[in-house]
């Protein structure tokens, strides 16, 4: 894609997150981001149990919110490059 909009790639790497056990606001807001985007996704093919489940997953008032769980872990990889203007 970089190559053929002009560029360079002069290096590639691999960036892991792996964030275990953190009770941080932070990590609550990327999952409810997460799941949010993965129920746009897929809702038509749920059953309607399944949908409401998710619906109070997401619910931020919710007692069954993401946000009011304490096991929550981020693992992702995302590819980073370096490219200059060929």
């Amino acid at each position: 894609m970089l190559t053929a909009a002009g560029f360079t790639i002069e290096g590639e790497r691999t960036i892991a997150v792996n964030i275990e056990g953190d009770r941080s606001e932070a990590i609550g807001c990327y999952a409810v981001g997460v799941v949010q985007r993965i129920r746009s996704v897929i809702a038509d093919r749920l059953t309607p149990e399944d949908l409401a489940a998710l619906d109070q997953l997401l619910d931020t008032s919710s007692p069954h919110s993401i946000l009011r769980r304490d096991d929550l872990t981020v693992r992702t990889e995302r590819p980073v490059r370096a490219a200059r203007r060929a």
